[in-house]
């Protein structure tokens, strides 16, 4: 199951919050349809780990919401390997301050235009350009079903 191997790749991590997330994963009795890792320090090699997982489990389960935010260390590199394999099933994001400047906003921003699900993605705090921003603007006026805050 999702959770359960999710919840082992955060025990390995060790840190107390970490630890704790696990655990509540591991007493959920269904898969994971709403996944919260915020704030629990995760880096760019934590993102590798997690989406691996992520699409390995993606034929038996339907991520509907993850929230990755208040991860400062995930940058660039984890939100391109993100961007790369998050399922399109997902209808919520959370990127909220994990410190993603242009190259990985724009990997989302990709991300996004192929996802016929998204429904909802908080961004800010992160290093977006104000071109960047114009485009996650033009995006926002085309999709007017989504609700994106950056």
């Amino acid at each position: 199951m999702l959770n359960i191997e999710i919840a082992k790749l955060l025990r390995k991590k060790g840190s107390l919050e970490c630890i704790q997330k696990s655990e509540t994963l591991e007493n959920k009795i269904s898969e994971v349809i709403n996944l919260n890792l915020r704030n629990l320090r995760l880096d760019e090699r934590d993102i590798v780990d997690l989406m691996n997982v992520i699409e390995k489990a993606n034929d038996n389960i339907s991520i509907k919401s993850i929230s990755f935010s208040y991860n400062q260390r995930i940058g660039d590199v984890g939100a391109t390997l993100m961007a790369n394999k998050l399922p399109y099933s997902i209808s919520q994001i959370g990127l909220v301050d994990c410190g993603i400047g242009d190259k990985g906003g724009t990997e989302i921003l990709n991300w996004m235009r192929k996802s016929d699900n998204l429904q909802m993605i908080c961004m800010e705090q992160n290093n977006f350009s104000d071109k960047l921003k114009m485009e996650f603007n033009i995006f926002k006026m085309e999709n007017s079903n989504v609700m994106v805050v950056y």
